[in-house]
């Protein structure tokens, strides 16, 4: 949730007489026109960091290119810029235990804070500046809730990706890093982002598992004299058979003869047996 409050410079708008509110913020973090940037990112980053200093969420806006498709103008705008309709959608109402339909109401106010931004020279300038918003900012605190403050850094990726190899997931892997960090609003995310990003990889490695696999089994047996592996595929180059042994199950072979082994986890996780074979070759 957002929780707005009075910060920032409230004034009176001459033109409209309505009340519009000024990020406080120093002139050094502030866009201004004739600011040139070498990219797009360059010049979104900036705004954005001038938003999180300011209390208000940042999107990309609208964009224009030449008949050639090269781009030319770039809008970012503040996250409350526009208004959406309203729409139905279907919850869940616990008393009853059925579906209700309830109206979600828009959290856009038409905001007009932007910065235009216009190629030339091979360079991004500012060409304009709107800096007067028509609502209430976000205290310092509670900038992890906006949307365009929530990114995961690679370190947290990496955290993610490494918790779910010893089977721990998305949500617990958040609550690792609030403990390490020192607090909800360190981590810079909410568990939320988490799952999507866990959801995100699944996808990935359920698209490239067999693959990745047969890869890293490969390799291994380039580097190690010991270590067999084989596969074969169908007509339509897809995994229909894999065997992999090293040195020690070898070894094993010899000094007990055969092995039957029963996998527990059998169709309980996806990707279990994928990244256990990673880490343990078994």
């Amino acid at each position: 949730m957002e929780n707005f409050n009075y910060i920032g410079i409230e004034r009176v708008s001459p033109k409209s007489g309505n009340k519009v509110y000024i990020p406080d913020v120093e002139d050094a973090s502030k866009p201004k026109f004739g600011m040139i940037f070498k990219t797009l990112d360059d010049a979104y980053n900036f705004y954005k960091k001038y938003a999180s200093v300011g209390g208000f969420g940042v999107r990309k806006g609208t964009e224009y290119s030449d008949p050639r498709g090269v781009k030319k103008l770039k809008y970012y705008v503040c996250s409350k810029e526009g208004i959406n309709k309203m729409k139905k959608i279907d919850t869940m109402d616990e008393y009853y235990k059925q579906k209700v339909t309830r109206s979600n109401s828009s959290k856009r106010t038409g905001c007009n804070a932007h910065i235009r931004l216009e190629f030339t020279n091979n360079e991004w300038k500012i060409y304009k500046f709107v800096e007067d918003h028509n609502h209430f900012f976000v205290e310092q605190q509670d900038m992890h809730f906006l949307t365009s403050s929530r990114q995961l850094t690679h370190l947290q990726k990496h955290m993610i990706h490494s918790m779910s190899k010893i089977n721990l997931g998305p949500v617990k892997a958040f609550n690792v890093m609030r403990t390490m960090f020192g607090g909800f609003e360190q981590v810079g995310v909410t568990k939320e982002d988490c799952k999507n990003f866990k959801r995100e990889l699944n996808l990935f490695i359920g698209e490239y598992d067999a693959e990745m696999a047969v890869s890293f089994l490969m390799k291994k047996k380039e580097h190690l004299p010991n270590f067999s592996c084989e596969y074969f595929t169908d007509d339509e180059d897809r995994l229909k058979g894999l065997f992999w042994a090293d040195e020690d199950a070898k070894r094993n072979y010899f000094t007990f003869g055969d092995v039957m082994s029963f996998d527990a986890t059998y169709r309980s996780n996806r990707f279990l047996r994928v990244w256990s074979l990673y880490r343990y070759g078994v």
